[in-house]
């Protein structure tokens, strides 16, 4: 090469150097081998993460079987005359055993009954007298006396009471059975207010339920004001079926109609996905959920006194609720317990607590498969997993955010899968003296029961008369007192909140502060020009808004 082209050579270079030609390129392959650089590490460590998360669960079965290991002989030996008396009692009786989920909720104290109450408004054009007769006509024809394809009870549970035996709980069938007893109406001092309503509740609610009896009745308590609806109380035992089977008995069978409901799509491929991630985290979540710590706050931890209190507020509108779900990217669910988180911390701060930190909730979980959903049937079939709720994050927004992003690793951790199957396991391979204090371990780690039970989304009528609203408050376990329910019906949403007094005396807050938090996310996310005020309560009261 002459020393002229050298030169040109150089002059070209240093003209493209000059010019940046020469460097973008170099730049441009720098960026695009240091984005590959970060994929691999992350990449890595995503694979060391999940390596090590394998093991760490793979140890604590190892951890987990060592401790039982001892205990096993024992267990075995349990099980197998738990098997005989099942085959016994089969034989010489008519008695149908509780299943393990059932059994749960035997474990009843005097400060918590394990009763679901709920509430349906419903239409009284004829009177109470009528009004009564007519829905206890309804309920022993529809559910009592309901029969399947096959010419069998739909609800056999629904004439049977609960009796013990050596090692477990059968449904024994009341010979004595009389409707009466079951469905009547209420003798007392008519409400006149839903102050006075509430009350009535409250007291009912207090109360055991008669022994020796098919544990449930509805009280048909005529009111004075509004329209004068008839507020029918249903309080069933928990042991007979969960809010699932209790909302498809109201859909498919109570209603005039049958009522379209939606169904979550569910795919096979995920649940088998989660099926495998729970048996594989099984022992980790149960260690974990042992060593967590017990809930401490001013809603939990006092002696309980198993004096409850009620409080429900007027329907809010579910299409608000789904427009700020759209408007954020989240889910109607992740809203509502967003709401929810940020009612207790407004409900902390008016109580003298400024900077209140994360709550621990028992929340229900609905483990039922595709199959079981379009059945009708009175059942228990549900896990139970304890998130914490954002009670500590500050900013609606924030905290929405906040309570989407462990909504979505609940979703996705197995938890309730998992928990499922200890609970199984516990109740069907354990003597109860060591599943009631093990069961109040557990219980003792949250301070409320949190339910979210979808209802139907049209509204429907029993013997011409239409629901106007359903309440209901899930019961609480042991030592916890505070017990929150979600509920929605025709495109409406109820909160209703039950507390012992003496860790929440004035429950009405609770859902006093949950339209307030409503409203301020819907402020904060929706391009109103004006705040929000009441109109995004429907009042069930209104006459107006009674129209269909």
């Amino acid at each position: 090469m002459g020393e002229g082209e050298v030169a040109k050579r150089k002059q070209c270079n240093d003209k493209m150097e000059t010019s940046g030609c020469s460097s973008a390129p170099n730049t441009k392959n720098e960026k695009i081998r240091g984005s590959k650089r970060i994929t691999i590490r992350l990449k890595t460590r995503v694979h060391v993460q999940s390596v090590w998360f394998v093991v760490k669960c793979l140890l604590c079965y190892a951890v987990v079987l060592s401790l039982l290991a001892p205990f096993l002989p024992f267990i075995a030996m349990f099980y197998i005359l738990k098997t005989t008396e099942r085959v016994a009692v089969k034989i010489t009786s008519n008695r149908i055993r509780l299943t393990a989920m059932d059994s749960l909720w035997q474990q009843l104290t005097e400060e918590n009954r394990l009763v679901i109450n709920s509430v349906l408004c419903i239409e009284n054009q004829k009177g109470a007298d009528e009004g009564t007769k007519i829905f206890r006509e309804t309920i022993l024809e529809r559910m009592v006396n309901a029969i399947n394809d096959k010419g069998e009870l739909l609800y056999p549970r629904t004439r049977c009471y609960i009796v013990p035996g050596l090692f477990q709980y059968f449904f024994q069938e009341d010979q004595s059975f009389k409707i009466e007893n079951h469905v009547f109406k209420w003798e007392g001092d008519v409400p006149r207010s839903k102050d006075e309503l509430a009350a009535i509740i409250s007291k009912l609610s207090n109360e055991p339920l008669p022994e020796g009896r098919s544990p449930w009745y509805f009280c048909c308590i005529p009111t004075n004001f509004g329209d004068n609806d008839l507020a029918i109380l249903c309080r069933i035992n928990h042991s007979i079926a969960d809010g699932v089977s209790l909302v498809k008995l109201l859909n498919y069978k109570l209603s005039d109609k049958q009522v379209p409901q939606k169904r979550l799509k569910r795919s096979s491929n995920g649940k088998s996905c989660l099926l495998a991630k729970a048996l594989l985290i099984s022992p980790l979540y149960s260690l974990k959920l042992i060593l967590t710590l017990a809930d401490r706050s001013i809603l939990h931890g006092t002696n309980l006194s198993g004096v409850k209190k009620v409080a429900w507020h007027e329907a809010f509108e579910l299409k608000l609720i789904k427009d700020i779900k759209t408007a954020t990217g989240t889910t109607v669910n992740d809203v509502l317990m967003s709401c929810l988180s940020l009612a207790l911390r407004r409900y902390f701060q008016r109580k003298g607590v400024e900077n209140p930190v994360d709550v621990a909730a028992s929340v229900p979980v609905d483990v039922r498969s595709a199959a079981s959903l379009a059945e009708s049937s009175l059942e228990n079939k549900f896990s139970l997993v304890f998130p914490k709720l954002a009670v500590a994050t500050d900013g609606a927004l924030k905290q929405l955010y906040e309570t989407k992003a462990r909504m979505d690793d609940t979703k996705e951790s197995g938890e309730p899968l998992a928990s499922a199957a200890i609970i199984f396991l516990a109740q069907e391979l354990l003597p109860e003296f060591f599943t009631s204090k093990f069961n109040r371990f557990v219980a003792n780690k949250a301070s409320c029961v949190v339910s979210n039970v979808p209802g139907p989304q049209q509204p429907f009528t029993v013997k011409g008369q239409q629901v106007k609203y359903t309440v209901f408050w899930p019961p609480q376990k042991d030592s916890v007192g505070v017990g929150v329910s979600i509920y929605s019906y025709a495109e409406q949403v109820i909160v209703g909140v039950q507390g012992d007094v003496s860790v929440l005396s004035d429950p009405e807050l609770i859902v006093e502060e949950f339209g307030n938090a409503l409203k301020e996310l819907a402020s904060c996310t929706l391009q109103t020009k004006e705040p929000l005020g009441d109109d995004v309560i429907h009042d069930p009261n209104n006459d107006a808004n009674h129209q269909n």
